[in-house]
C-alpha cells in the first residue's frame, strides 16, 4: 500500500464481535470464477452485499449477493434501484437478516473504495467492507485467510474530518450444515470426481446399486416378454425364482399400503404442526418476558417518580 493509501486502512479495532460465515466466502469466490470465465479477464474485479444479523456489537455475517454497478470516470457506481429491491426480495425469504455491507475483491484497499463506501452509507448507516484478495489465493505460501474487514470512521486528518477504513477482526463462524457443506466442497476434484467425501462415495454407491438393479430388472423384463412370444422356450425353475422375487417386492395399489402410507403422511404433518405449535409458543414466551421486563422497570419508575 502506498502513501497516498496509507490512511484507508488504520490497525485494527475490536469494537465489534464480528463472526463471518464460510457460505460468503464461498459466494465471493464463485462470483469471481465467473466473471473471470465469462469475461476471460486475468483478475476482475466484482462488487456484492453482504447480509446477516446485528444484536449490539456481535455481528453475524450469513450470506451475500451481486451487486449491479457502472464504471464511470474510473469509478464504480452502484445502481441505488437494484440495490433497494434485492434488499426487499432478500428480507422476504430471509426477514431475519439485513444488510451489512459490501464486499469486493482485490490485492489492497484503494482510495475509490471509499467513494463506493459512501454510496453505501446511504443504505446501511454504517456498512462493512470485506475485501478478498485473489492474488494471495493463489500464492501457494498464504497461509493466513486473504480477507480483511473493514469499517469507516470519521478521523481528523489535516484539521480536516476525513473518512477512513478501519479493520475490524474477525473470526470463521460454522454450523453443522456448514461444515459438511464445507467439507464437501472442498475434497470435489474440479473433473467431477471426489477426493473421500463420504457424502459423495455414499451416494456414489448409492446410483451404482440402482442403475445395476435398472439394467437387471430390463433383462428379466425381456426374457419374459420373450417367452411370452414364444421366442424362448419355458424354463419353470426360473419363472418360479422370478414369480417369488415379484411376489417380495411390496404392492403399492393395496388397501394395507394405502392405510400405512396414510397413516405415516398423518404423522408428519403432526409433526410439522406440533414443530409450528413450540416454535410460535417460543416466540411467545419471549415476547411475553420482554413485556414483563418493560412493564416492571416503567412501573418501578413511577413509583420513584
Amino acid at each position: 500500500m502506498d502513501q497516498k493509501q496509507s490512511h484507508l486502512a488504520e490497525k485494527e479495532t475490536a469494537t465489534l464481535d464480528l463472526h463471518l460465515h464460510p457460505l460468503v466466502i464461498i459466494n465471493i469466490s464463485d462470483h469471481w470464477t465467473r466473471s473471470k470465465v465469462q469475461g476471460n479477464i486475468e483478475n476482475p474485479r466484482v462488487i456484492g452485499a453482504l447480509v446477516g444479523t446485528q444484536s449490539g456489537r456481535t455481528v453475524e455475517i450469513y450470506n451475500s449477493y451481486e451487486l449491479v454497478y457502472s464504471v464511470v470516470d474510473g469509478l464504480a457506481v452502484i445502481d441505488p434501484k437494484y440495490l433497494v429491491q434485492k434488499t426487499e426480495q432478500f428480507r422476504k425469504v430471509f426477514p431475519q437478516y439485513d444488510f451489512l455491507g459490501w464486499y469486493s475483491t482485490g490485492d489492497s484497499v484503494k482510495v475509490s473504495d471509499l467513494e463506493i463506501q459512501k454510496q453505501i452509507i446511504e443504505v446501511n448507516e454504517s456498512p462493512l467492507f470485506l475485501l478478498l484478495d485473489t492474488v494471495a489465493c493463489a500464492r501457494p505460501d498464504t497461509k493466513d485467510l486473504p480477507i480483511t474487514i473493514l469499517e469507516s470512521e470519521l478521523r481528523m486528518v489535516q484539521d480536516q474530518p476525513t473518512m477512513v477504513f478501519v479493520k475490524v477482526p474477525y473470526r470463521i463462524e460454522t454450523g453443522e450444515a456448514e461444515r459438511i457443506s464445507v467439507d464437501h466442497v472442498a475434497r470435489i476434484t474440479p473433473t467431477g470426481g471426489s477426493s473421500g467425501s463420504q457424502i459423495s462415495a455414499h451416494l456414489m454407491g448409492v446410483h451404482n446399486s440402482i442403475s445395476m438393479l435398472s439394467i437387471r430388472i430390463r433383462i428379466l423384463i425381456k426374457f419374459l416378454e420373450a417367452v411370452k412370444a414364444g421366442k424362448i422356450p419355458k424354463d419353470h425353475g426360473l419363472l418360479r425364482q422370478i414369480g417369488s422375487l415379484c411376489a417380495q417386492l411390496p404392492s403399492s395399489e393395496t388397501p394395507e399400503f394405502k392405510h400405512d402410507f396414510i397413516a405415516e403422511y398423518n404423522d408428519s404433518l403432526m409433526l410439522t404442526y406440533l414443530a409450528s405449535i413450540t416454535k410460535g409458543s417460543h416466540v411467545i414466551n419471549d415476547m411475553v418476558d420482554k413485556f414483563n421486563l418493560a412493564y416492571d422497570k416503567s412501573s418501578k419508575r413511577r413509583n420513584f417518580i
